[in-house]
């Protein structure tokens, strides 16, 4: 039987302008199979069931058809358009759905007239029967209100900006999970290839100890019933009392055992999700990656650059495009009254900024001042798909906007009584929206509140009682003030430095 895979149904958006690899499998071992799109034609043969045909680059238009052909069966796919393709990745905030997202309204009554399709990856953390027939079930979607109201708010937003501006069909190739870590998007051989990533997968076996499989995914299972009723209570809590501090929600609700036990079916373990969704939609042709991922990570902060760097490799590699661009999401404010003082948020956020200044093609959409105070899903969802789409437009598509990325930190020296400190990326003059936010260390190590001076496109900061200064930072906590931004809107990235 002659087959594709999941991915390519009615519908489908395929790259322009790059290699189009099509895929899929046919039990008639040795058979010749040809692929046909757009008045191109090429031929493949089957090998151990399996085939796959790369038809060269083409511009963007449509519709056409594809069409895949045996000597005795044939496929035929209508309506396939050819655009720009991003993959919509991450954990929850990436996954929220457009009808859970602030004020959805304006955007599902329009719809229809945007020029975006989406498709879910099938999501399940093992392969079983019902896997298989969900993705079997799986298709391209078109803008119709019903589907948009469940796609990815960020991916919406961005999709259907970039539609607009370069006029071409944006296929959304939605891959994210709720709750997972960056272990969990990569494969076992890259987390065996770093000592972070080795930690992962320690976790993980130490939790299987004693445990055969049919017992860890038992209690998995149980766990799972557990959970659910734990998070009814948890929103109670909140129901009744917004300001509730976490010790007093475990108290009422119990213990938090999440993410649950180690198990085969857990679908947050180490790896697991690679497999089963990456491996899914691997070669397809893409433009790029949307990347809003982080918050589960906080427990290992210091491992976080390792682990995204591998995956950003990793995910290139497989999609057989070294330069594949990469935009991130800074991860906002975010904190309860008890951790909002922790810095292991900070830790990530200056990670994330450092893959942004140290890897090829990536892309760095910062939202600080985003961020809530005890919600870790923000619900506005348009800005951080704006910033995205900025992004987008300058690394990607080297389109000439102006003012696309926000202030980062450049530089800072002794400057009179202070210390002076320097941006990229604040030509057009900074602003600070309130006092507070900077720091200043000693030489004994201690850090001091500063009073800040905008001097331009710089920041003059200072404490009296620091007579030798050592070290700044700005925003150096998990939530507090967002205060310094550039004249466009942008807040600057946090940042802990030394002193030049």
């Amino acid at each position: 039987m002659l087959k594709t895979a999941p991915i390519f149904t009615n519908h489908t958006v395929l790259q322009r302008e790059k290699p189009v690899h099509i895929w899929g499998t046919c039990s008639d071992e040795n058979e010749i199979i040809t692929v046909s799109l757009n008045g191109c034609s090429v031929q493949t043969k089957v090998r151990n069931q399996k085939w796959s045909a790369t038809l060269p680059p083409m511009p963007a238009g449509g519709a056409f058809e594809i069409r895949i052909s045996s000597p005795n069966e044939e496929i035929l796919l209508s309506d396939v358009m050819i655009g720009e393709v991003w993959l919509c990745g991450g954990q929850s905030n990436m996954e929220m759905a457009l009808i859970n997202s602030d004020n959805p309204e304006p955007a599902l009554a329009s719809c229809q007239n945007s020029n975006v399709r989406l498709y879910h990856v099938c999501k399940r953390g093992h392969f079983d029967e019902e896997f298989f027939k969900e993705e079997e079930a799986s298709v391209w979607q078109t803008p119709e209100r019903d589907n948009c109201a469940n796609w990815t708010a960020v991916g919406y937003y961005f999709g259907e900006m970039l539609a607009k501006k370069l006029g071409v069909t944006v296929g959304l190739v939605e891959c994210n999970y709720g709750g997972t870590s960056a272990s969990a998007w990569v494969s076992r051989e890259t987390l065996e290839s770093t000592e972070t990533g080795k930690l992962y997968l320690k976790d993980y076996e130490n939790g299987m100890v004693g445990l055969t499989d049919e017992e860890a995914n038992q209690a998995y299972l149980d766990y799972c019933d557990y959970h659910n009723k734990w998070q009814e209570k948890c929103a109670e809590c909140y129901r009744k009392n917004p300001e509730i501090s976490w010790e007093e929600v475990l108290e009422i609700c119990g213990e938090n055992r999440y993410p649950g036990p180690s198990a085969p079916i857990n679908p947050l373990r180490p790896h697991g999700l690679y497999d089963t969704m990456i491996t899914r939609i691997i070669p397809y042709s893409l433009r790029g990656f949307l990347y809003y991922q982080g918050e589960s990570d906080d427990h290992r902060p210091e491992g976080y650059q390792t682990m995204l760097s591998c995956l950003i490799r990793q995910w290139r590699t497989d999609f057989q495009d070294e330069n594949l661009p990469f935009l991130l999401v800074q991860l906002p404010m975010y904190g309860f009254e008890d951790t909002k003082h922790q810095t292991n948020w900070s830790i990530i956020r200056q990670a994330q900024e450092k893959i942004y200044r140290n890897t090829k093609n990536t892309g760095l959409a910062v939202i600080l001042e985003q961020g809530e105070f005890k919600e870790i899903h923000p619900k506005e969802k348009r800005i951080p798909a704006e910033r995205l789409y900025l992004q987008a437009l300058k690394e990607v598509y080297h389109i000439q906007e102006e003012d696309t990325t926000a202030p980062l930190f450049r530089c800072a020296y002794p400057e009179g009584n202070g210390v002076h400190i320097e941006f990229d990326n604040a030509e057009s003059g900074l602003e600070l929206k309130k006092q507070s936010g900077f720091e200043i260390r000693d030489d004994s190590g201690e850090w001091y509140p500063a009073e800040a001076e905008i001097k331009g496109n710089a920041v003059l900061i200072q404490n009296p009682d620091v007579t030798y200064p050592t070290g700044v930072r700005y925003a150096w906590y998990n939530y507090g003030d967002v205060t310094l931004f550039s004249k466009n809107g942008l807040p600057a990235s946090p940042f802990e430095e030394s002193i030049i």
